[in-house]
């Protein structure tokens, strides 16, 4: 019975040991949440023992798109302190971003849709703290740019055709279409922005000497819409941007 109780009192210590060896382990920081980098300072046992100390690390803006530049910015324990320099390391998507070693990363690095996040150390001297991970932020989707130039010379009766343009700076697959079509004979290829329309006397008359058209491009998540205006005259008609 002695040795019994012995042996249960023996694996217990065991535990109990286990347990406060793995509580007084510090998790490195790349196995931690990314805001519990932010967290207080540690309490020192003197003034003069105070570690250097970021208490965040903040990305700007922080709804960034492929247009913008991503800035990271440390806030320090001690704002008073000066001279002090920054160390960074960024990462995309889970993986370490190995050409990027400054305070940004540049306008058209990333791809939409890319989560982002920044680890920081402060440098001063022969002290330096601990490395802060700002928040995880995703690079947003940027609408489509819909470009209409010039419109040509009309002859009615005849075939009208007019080519919409439109860029998006993320590469996405764009749909054109008209929203509101001022007549059932107009149509425009999604694909290509192609416009056409079989004009008649008939449909200028029932239209008037100016129609205007409405166009919209979109990529899925965001549309950018504009239009031309058709101006008629009696012979040759001409049409022009409004």
């Amino acid at each position: 019975m002695m040795r019994k109780t012995f042996v249960v009192l023996f694996m217990a210590m065991i535990a109990l040991s286990f347990c406060s060896k793995k509580d007084g382990e510090k998790t490195p920081l790349a196995e931690r949440r990314f805001h519990e980098a932010n967290e207080p300072r540690p309490v020192p046992a003197a003034a003069k023992d105070a570690p250097l100390w970021i208490t965040a690390v903040r990305l700007s803006p922080e709804a960034p798109t492929v247009l913008d530049d991503i800035t990271a910015a440390a806030e320090l324990d001690d704002p008073a302190l000066e001279n002090v320099n920054f160390q960074y390391e960024w990462y995309a998507n889970g993986h370490e971003l190995a050409d990027v070693w400054g305070d940004k990363v540049e306008k058209g690095k990333l791809k939409r849709g890319s989560w982002v996040y920044c680890r920081m150390k402060a440098v001063l001297e022969d002290a330096e703290s601990e490395w802060a991970r700002s928040d995880l932020i995703q690079v947003l989707n940027t609408p489509p740019t819909l470009q209409l130039g010039p419109v040509g010379e009309i002859s009615v009766p005849g075939e009208f055709q007019y080519r919409a343009a439109a860029s998006d700076p993320d590469e996405d697959d764009l749909t054109f279409e008209l929203p509101s079509p001022p007549d059932p004979g107009i149509a425009i290829d999604p694909k290509s922005g192609l416009l056409t329309w079989s004009l008649t006397e008939e449909t200028v008359k029932r239209l008037g000497e100016k129609v205007e058209i409405k166009i919209v491009v979109g990529d899925g998540e965001a549309k950018a819409e504009g239009s031309i205006t058709l101006q008629f005259t009696s012979a040759t008609r001409r049409s022009e941007l409004p």
